[in-house]
């Protein structure tokens, strides 16, 4: 099995929490959904910098 590594972060600011929403997309599993801002850590790059790209 393929292990990749991500980073996600939780911004709350106000008593809300920011979330995005996923455009359509072919696969049900992720189409549509929420998730936190984030995402896959490139070869070389640290995880603060994986949250700023």
């Amino acid at each position: 099995m393929k292990k990749i590594e991500v980073v996600a972060a939780i911004i709350y600011f106000e008593n809300k929490i920011l979330c995005v929403q996923r455009p359509k997309n072919k696969l049900s599993y992720i189409s549509e959904k929420f998730e936190f801002p984030g995402g896959k850590i490139e070869k070389g790059e640290s995880q603060k910098e994986a949250l700023k790209t």
